[in-house]
Order: structure tokens, then C-alpha cells, then sequence
């Protein structure tokens, strides 16, 4: 018989997701980890946390970012794109492409050049079942701790079962995880498509809390819960940070009337926490922020929220920035504040530069950023919305940084126009039925503006619908617009598709020939854009083209180079079409049925079919609803204006 103790064994429970252990633990540590949650629900009194003194619960965050994109126009092309964007170079672990996974996808990557079709058929192939899609999402799961844990991939797994549980549907999707920020994250994409071919809808509530819900809950049960001491620690650490924090989440829930009062007792087992807030606040005051109000009293500014933001968004540029330019040899420090450009300030102008860097500060957060080297040879940064332009960017295109409308918009100035008429007063039914011209739609326009002044108590509205008018008014809707546009990113255009090399060899009328022909080459040189002028000055010479006693080119070249640029256009489409080109001619009225868009240098042009032939037109954003149908319209020196739209089928 075996010695009392030798049939007997210790279990060590392994991480999960470790080399040594199995992901089929995961449900025995789930079922223990809910077990533990309820019979804590069970032994704890009606009160909170905070009213009856315990100590404070921790939480292991998870930054959950989601956004719905349409198929339908632009879709496709944008959902290529974005797909070509999470597996760019340098943000795997090694700095190398990242790598997709998936349903059916086992570490797929684009098809390099060399390399054979095989590898990239499986993404092709959910590319290609997204096609015709009504819409799909795209998430962005960043764990607190994601840098702990295990396997980035296998958490994204199991967050995509617990989704699928959820929802009660299996989901076609595929995800890449990055790297190249301090914080770990992944982004995933789902199909828009339950598993019975209809169109999944995922509740909004589900993708703001339920769905960070089950990723802090997986990220508990690999981690395990935060310790009192580990929470207290992460929170001190946020004390001096010029940014939004948990701290100034609990300040803002105790502010009464712009006042914080730090005197009023607290739980024995809350001090800690207390003097954590008295020394955020002595922070927030050396911001400019938050000031003294007497013993234990404390005031804060009113957008501190905002500011905070702000900061700390800028905090995440400046540092995406100076990491970004330092590995082109850029000076470490190069970018201050100095260099940032505000579209809020009642100076700020158009500033038109050449792109050296863009990207996101945080993926997390929505927004990106752009460098740009101006006119002046000053290096420009500034935030910008995440819109088409930004996800097609290149590094040297050309852009032009945009300032924020001052002052109250002219439907307020309508508004207050009307009511000095009426003593103060504003009534829809009034403006219709007293004023000129105004139709029902317009005036409905000024109330709706007039609902959204009344969300911030800047108008009041009388018992018979109409509208009491201050008598600042505009004051208060300037104000109003200058709080929302702090919030706003700036606005941008970009002024050509092409990078400064492709315009300098380019047959067409790129934005280097209109600036040569209104300025010349003078007064940029030094600068990667008066080298890219003098060499396209250069090749216009040697297509034929000659200076004036100015030393510009005439007018008269712009055009002549658009012609050259569509006429090395058409000869595809008369294959295609087979119909001859035939040039506007100098009517310029055209009228056929629109074919389609094609990017050109000299801009962006539409393919419109007549009787004998076809010709190319500037295009403009309505002809995209009008594809396959006639249109009818008249080409001017300022554009080009459409008279008809007339719906008849391309049968022929």
C-alpha cells in the first residue's frame, strides 16, 4: 500500500492562454468568477460602495471604439482601403505588416508582388462577400492591460463568441492586431449579415456597454481582479497628467454650482481617496483651471472638462508626431505648440502646405493628424476629422488648412432680423404668412436652429410656440458657435489627388501649372515645392509651352494642358463605348447619359454618352445618383451647372 501521502498531488492552476495550460479553462473560470460575483451581490448591503464606506472596486478597463460604415457609393473603395490600412508595415510586435485573422483566416496577408494567389485568396474572398452588404462595422478593442496579456489574438477570439452569443447569429469577420502604439489594441471588422442572410443590426446599447462589458469581464477572468493597491497606485499616477481622468470623473459627480467642497467628511476607507482629489485639484490650479473658494472650497472653470480633452489630445499629437518624425531623421523636439495650427482663432487664415506626416494619435479616439511643410516653409500640425480625404491621404499631396466660421451663423442673423420686428418675439407662422418669399421648410429651419439654442438655455419658448429673442442674441449664438467649433477638428481640402512628383511630369493641369501661371516660381525656393516648380517648369517647356515678359505662363496654358489631359483619356473609352471622342466644342452645352468617374491630373471628370459620341465634363457630387440616366447641363469658366435630370435606362 502506497505511504500515507504519496497518491496525493497539488493542481497549479497555469495562466491561461500559457503554453502550459488549455483555453478550456476558460469556462470553469467563468462559472467560479460569476459565482463569486453573485454571492457578493447577495452579502452586500442595499447602499453603494461609496455611501456605506467600502472600499472602492477597480476595474480593468477596456477602450471599446465602433463605428457603422454604409457599402453603397464610396463604401467599397473605403472598406478596401481600410482593410489595406490595419495591416500596414510596422505594427505587428516586430515592426513588420500585421497579420489578419479571422473565420477562416489563419494569418492571411495581402498578396505581395512574386508571391503566389493562394495566400490571398480567403481575404479576397470576404472582401468580396462584403461586396454587396448594406453595411458593416468596424471596432476597436483596447484592453487597459492588453500589453499583460497572454494572447492578443486568442482574447479577440473569445470576445467574438461571447458576440455571437449575444446576438444570437455567427459572424463572418476578420481582425489585425497592432502594435505601434503604447497601448496594444485590435481592430475588427464584422459583416453587416446574420448567418440567415439578413441584415444584423447590433442594438446601440450592446456596442457602448454590454460589448466593454464582456471584454473586461474576459480580461478579469485571464488577469484577475485589480487589487486595492494596484488601483490606488494607477490613480495616483494620474494626478499631474493634462488630460480627462478618473479623477475629474469624480470631481465633476461632487460639483455643485461650480464649487467642489473637500471639507465634507468622508468614510474612514475613502480618505485616500479624498486626498487624491485635493491634490488633483492643486494640479488642475497650476493649469489655470481650478482656484481656491475658502477653506476646503474649491472653483472650476466651467469647460474644465473640454480643456482637459483638448490637452490631452493634443498631448497624443505632438507625441504621434515627434515618434513618427524622429525615425525620418527629424530634430526630437521639433514640434511645439507654436506649431499648431487653430482654426478657432479670430487671425487664423487658409494655410496651404505640402503633407509630411499624418496618422492617429490615439486609436482608441476618433480623429487623426496632418503635418504640413506651407508655403512659408514652416512646419504646420493640426487635428482633422476622419473623412474620405483622410483615409486616401499621401505624404506630399497638397492640402489647405481651414479656419472655423467666426461669429453667429447668418440663419441667426435672419432669426434676430425677424424678431426686431415683432418686439423681440419669433413665430414661425408669422414669418411665413408676414415676410416674402419665405417658404414653410425655411422657416421650420430657423426653429430648428432655435431648439438646439433652447438645449443650452440661450432662448426660451412661450406657452403658443413662438420664440422669446434676447436682445444679445447674436452675442449668445456667437458664444455658442465658438464652445462647439473648440470641440471641432479642422476643417481641410485637399487641392490635387497627385503628389508633387507625379505633378511635375504629369499631361495634364495639376495645381503646380495654376500656380505658375497666377505666381510663378518665385518665393518658394529652398523648399521641396520650389524644387517641384522648377522642375515642372521645366517640363512645360519642353512640351512647347514658353513664359510671358512676366516670367509666368499665360492662362491660355491651363487649358490647353486639360485638353491633352482628356484626350489621352478618351482613347480607352472608344474602345469601350465605341463612339469617337468629340470635345465639348464652344456651346459648351452638353446632354447624355452619364457613364461614369475618372480621376484625371487635371482633376475629376465625368464619362457622358451622346448620340455619335461621348465627351468628358467636370464632375460634381450630384451625378453619382444620376449614373445611367440623362443629364443636362451647360460648362462654364466657374463650372458647370445642371438644368435636367431625367431618368431613362442605358437599354441602348
Amino acid at each position: 500500500m502506497a505511504g500515507r501521502g504519496e497518491d496525493q498531488f497539488e493542481v497549479y492552476l497555469g495562466r491561461l492562454r500559457s503554453s502550459s495550460g488549455s483555453r478550456r479553462a476558460v469556462g470553469f473560470f467563468e462559472t467560479v468568477s460569476r459565482g463569486a460575483k453573485s454571492k457578493r451581490g447577495r452579502g452586500r448591503s442595499g447602499g453603494s460602495s461609496k455611501s456605506s464606506g467600502q472600499s472602492m472596486r477597480f476595474y480593468r478597463r477596456v477602450v471599446v471604439k465602433a463605428s457603422i460604415k454604409k457599402m453603397a457609393g464610396h463604401g467599397l473603395s473605403s472598406f478596401r482601403k481600410h482593410l489595406d490600412y490595419i495591416q500596414r508595415d510596422g505594427t505587428d510586435e516586430k515592426g513588420e505588416r500585421a497579420k489578419l485573422y479571422g473565420d477562416g483566416l489563419e494569418d492571411v496577408e495581402l498578396q505581395m508582388e512574386g508571391e503566389p494567389n493562394h495566400r490571398a485568396e480567403p481575404l479576397k474572398q470576404f472582401a468580396e462577400r462584403c461586396k454587396d452588404d448594406r453595411h458593416h462595422f468596424r471596432f476597436i478593442v483596447a484592453p487597459e492591460d492588453s500589453a499583460k496579456l497572454q494572447n492578443l489574438t486568442e482574447f479577440t477570439r473569445d470576445l467574438v463568441q461571447k458576440m455571437e452569443s449575444d446576438l444570437g447569429t455567427k459572424l463572418d469577420w476578420v481582425a489585425a492586431n497592432h502594435h505601434d502604439t503604447g497601448q496594444p489594441h485590435s481592430h475588427l471588422i464584422v459583416r453587416g449579415v446574420r448567418d440567415t442572410g439578413d441584415d444584423l443590426v447590433i442594438p446601440r446599447k450592446y456596442i457602448s456597454q454590454t460589448m466593454r462589458q464582456r471584454a473586461q469581464e474576459l480580461v478579469d477572468i485571464e488577469l484577475g481582479p485589480v487589487s486595492q493597491i494596484e488601483g490606488r497606485v494607477r490613480l495616483a499616477h494620474t494626478i499631474d497628467m493634462q488630460r480627462y481622468t478618473e479623477l475629474d470623473r469624480s470631481l465633476s459627480s461632487e460639483l455643485k454650482d461650480g464649487i467642489v467642497d473637500m471639507s465634507k467628511p468622508v468614510p474612514k476607507r475613502r480618505v485616500w481617496h479624498r486626498q487624491l482629489q485635493v491634490r488633483r485639484l492643486q494640479s488642475l490650479s497650476t493649469m489655470g483651471l481650478a482656484s481656491r473658494a475658502g477653506s476646503g472650497r474649491w472653483t472650476l472653470d466651467p469647460n474644465f472638462r473640454e480643456t482637459l480633452r483638448e490637452m490631452g489630445a493634443r498631448g497624443n499629437i505632438i507625441k504621434a508626431i515627434h515618434q513618427s518624425m524622429s525615425e525620418d531623421g527629424y530634430a526630437p523636439g521639433l514640434m511645439t505648440e507654436r506649431n499648431r495650427y487653430d482654426p478657432n482663432r479670430a487671425t487664423s487664415q487658409d494655410v496651404t502646405g505640402v503633407v509630411r506626416k499624418f496618422g492617429r494619435p490615439d486609436e482608441t479616439q476618433s480623429g487623426g493628424f496632418v503635418v504640413i511643410r506651407s508655403l512659408k516653409g514652416e512646419l504646420v500640425y493640426t487635428r482633422v476629422r476622419e473623412d474620405e480625404i483622410f483615409e486616401t491621404l499621401r505624404k506630399d499631396q497638397v492640402v489647405t488648412l481651414q479656419p472655423h466660421p467666426q461669429g453667429a451663423r447668418k440663419i441667426d442673423h435672419s432669426i434676430a432680423d425677424f424678431a426686431k420686428t415683432q418686439k423681440n418675439v419669433y413665430s414661425e407662422v408669422y414669418h411665413v404668412t408676414e415676410a416674402r418669399g419665405v417658404s414653410p421648410a425655411y422657416a421650420q429651419a430657423h426653429v430648428r436652429r432655435l431648439e438646439a439654442l433652447c438645449r443650452k438655455n440661450l432662448v426660451s419658448r412661450n406657452q403658443d410656440g413662438s420664440w422669446r429673442i434676447p436682445d444679445d442674441y447674436l452675442k449668445r449664438a456667437a458664444n455658442y458657435e465658438a464652445l462647439r467649433a473648440a470641440r471641432l477638428p479642422t476643417p481641410f481640402s485637399r487641392d490635387s489627388i497627385q503628389t508633387l512628383s507625379e505633378m511635375e511630369r504629369a499631361r495634364g493641369a495639376t495645381w503646380l501649372d495654376k500656380r505658375l501661371v497666377r505666381f510663378g516660381a518665385e518665393g518658394i525656393g529652398g523648399t521641396s515645392l520650389g524644387e517641384s516648380l522648377l522642375k515642372r517648369q521645366s517640363e512645360l517647356r519642353k512640351m512647347g509651352f514658353a513664359l510671358d515678359k512676366a516670367g509666368r505662363f499665360p492662362p491660355s496654358t491651363l487649358e490647353a494642358l486639360r485638353e491633352i489631359d482628356l484626350q489621352d483619356a478618351s482613347g480607352h473609352f472608344q474602345k469601350s463605348i465605341g463612339k469617337p471622342y468629340a470635345p465639348l466644342g464652344e456651346d459648351r452645352n452638353v446632354e447624355g447619359i452619364y457613364k461614369q468617374s475618372i480621376q484625371r491630373p487635371s482633376g475629376k471628370f465625368a464619362v457622358v454618352e451622346r448620340a455619335k459620341d461621348f465627351t468628358l465634363v467636370p464632375w460634381r457630387p450630384v451625378m453619382e445618383r444620376r449614373i445611367g440616366q440623362t443629364i443636362s447641363g451647360k460648362v462654364s469658366a466657374g463650372g458647370i451647372s445642371w438644368d435636367i435630370a431625367k431618368a431613362r435606362g442605358m437599354s441602348r
